[in-house]
């Protein structure tokens, strides 16, 4: 092979290569500035499926759970809509919270034990509730959607929700753990094996 040949076949060989490195290397900046513009698109469609949630879920749970102004709320969930202008995730979270604590409460009377981490872990409590006729079964659903929204806040890499979204669920959650506190209050004293 003489040097000619040989150099007309290192030619092609490095083309294409050396093509796409010139082309990465002349185009990084402008495509280093359309990554976050990519990533935000994604958390925008997240931010918008859960906003839609949240209204669906509030439309869904108003005749189920009824609806709760902000002076009407209680001291804890003073605290979740004191967090919402701050960071609505922490707001939600606080929200759930109380769900939570209800749930697990509620649950633990039934044993005439103290509410501990073994029932606020347990996978099936909102069922568990549902199957002690705590709540019925529109109330499960609107527990199990609470939730998955509360899993999807927690979740989401970078999330930001409107102020109003944030104040809806605060107002779903509390009004599903008051009905779920009260039942705890006028329940009949016997355990409910199940």
């Amino acid at each position: 092979m003489d040097e000619l040949t040989f150099a007309s076949e290192l030619v092609k060989v490095l083309a294409w290569p050396t093509a796409t490195i010139l082309l990465a290397t002349t185009l990084r900046k402008p495509i280093m500035g359309l990554i976050p513009l990519m990533r935000k698109l994604k958390y925008k469609e997240l931010e918008l499926e859960f906003s839609q949630e949240v209204h669906a879920l509030k439309a869904e749970a108003s005749p189920i759970i009824g609806t709760s102004k902000k002076d009407e709320l209680p001291a804890a969930n003073l605290k979740a809509l004191s967090l919402v202008p701050l960071s609505t995730r922490a707001a939600i979270m606080e929200a759930w919270i109380d769900v939570e604590t209800a749930a697990t409460e509620t649950a633990s009377s039934f044993w005439n034990q103290s509410p501990d981490e073994t029932m606020r872990n347990f996978p099936r409590l909102g069922e568990y509730l549902h199957d002690c006729k705590v709540i019925d079964n529109k109330q499960l659903s609107i527990y199990k959607k609470l939730q998955q929204l509360r899993n999807k806040a927690a979740h989401m890499e970078e999330l930001h929700l409107s102020e109003e979204d944030a104040k809806s669920y605060i107002a779903m959650a509390y009004n599903l753990a008051h009905h779920i506190k009260t039942f705890t209050t006028q329940k009949p004293h016997y355990s409910v094996v199940n």
